[in-house]
């Protein structure tokens, strides 16, 4: 158990694109999320300065420290469900970009530094096939001792052979059915170029008030 700043950085972690790699056969799922948390907040702590003066700067962080443990194209696929197949490939890495940089600008705006947070790895299991895992955490505030539950569902990339983050619930919210509920109903009424503006603005949005 370790202590980090705001449980919202266990999203981020997740969410950003990274780049030093542990293949499966080194590591196991909880473990990974252990290490990565381990290895983000050290980097957190450092560059506290930077953060202050810009708190994108915390996707930077992840750009630099971690690895690529996030398949956005599989969330971009489940979200749109069977509209996925009726866009074009442009239009998926796209819309897979827009989504990620939409959610990692959103959460780095949550970020307060002013907040200590322990975590703890409370359990981990895998399927019969040894390629997907759940691994559920705690996150305990430690000024207040509030507790906030956070799971993450993994899968084995087929390529890479890394374990990869495909959903995060918290306090039983998953970020994946969060945009998933609205997509359908979005698609018909307005179309994927509606909805991959959507969010990019969204996203311009944010990203405007995290440097003011």
């Amino acid at each position: 158990m370790f202590t980090i700043r705001n449980p919202i950085i266990l999203l981020v972690i997740l969410v950003v694109s990274m780049a030093k790699a542990y293949a499966i056969e080194d590591i196991a799922p909880d473990q990974l999320i252990n290490n990565l948390f381990v290895e983000i907040n050290k980097r957190i702590n450092q560059d506290q300065g930077k953060i202050a003066e810009d708190k994108t700067y915390l996707i930077t962080i992840g750009d630099e420290v971690l690895s690529p443990y996030v398949s956005f194209e599989t969330m971009a696929k489940q979200i749109l469900g069977k509209n996925w197949r009726k866009i074009t490939p442009e239009q998926r890495v796209r819309y897979t970009d827009a989504f990620r940089q939409r959610v990692s600008v959103s959460l780095v705006s949550q970020y307060d530094p002013s907040k200590k947070y322990n975590l703890e790895v409370t359990g981990s299991r895998q399927n019969d096939k040894g390629d997907r895992a759940a691994v559920s955490s705690v996150v305990t505030e430690t000024s207040t001792g509030e507790k906030y539950n956070i799971n993450y569902k993994l899968f084995v990339d087929r390529k890479s052979k890394n374990w990869q983050v495909y959903d995060v619930v918290v306090e039983g919210i998953s970020v994946l059915q969060s945009f998933k509920t609205a997509s359908a109903e979005d698609f018909k009424r307005n179309g994927i170029e509606y909805m991959i503006a959507q969010l990019q603005g969204s996203e311009s949005q944010s990203a405007q008030s995290n440097t003011q």
